[in-house]
């Protein structure tokens, strides 16, 4: 049972090490085509970014009208409800 659990942790820092290299790598080449194709990606974020606002305040909007719903739920509910002590 031992040599199961020894081999199963090599297995998972290995596997760690190989997400790090390969996050490392991918962080690399993002920035190297980031710099390349700087054009490109502001253009594209001109693009991307007014509707990614209209989202982002569409989900706060709704997020915020939920809450101000469960709370008057709550305490519609703890009106109706006798506490017990």
């Amino acid at each position: 049972m031992s040599a199961v659990k020894k081999t199963l942790k090599e297995v998972m820092k290995v596997s760690n090490v190989s997400g790090i290299v390969i996050g490392i790598l991918v962080i690399i080449i993002g920035l190297f085509l980031l710099v390349n194709w700087w054009h490109s990606f502001a253009v594209m974020f001109k693009g991307i970014f007014p509707i990614l606002l209209i989202l982002i305040g569409a989900g706060a909007l709704i997020y915020f009208i939920s809450e101000i719903k469960s709370k008057a739920e709550i305490a519609k509910e703890e009106k109706t409800t006798p506490e017990q002590k």
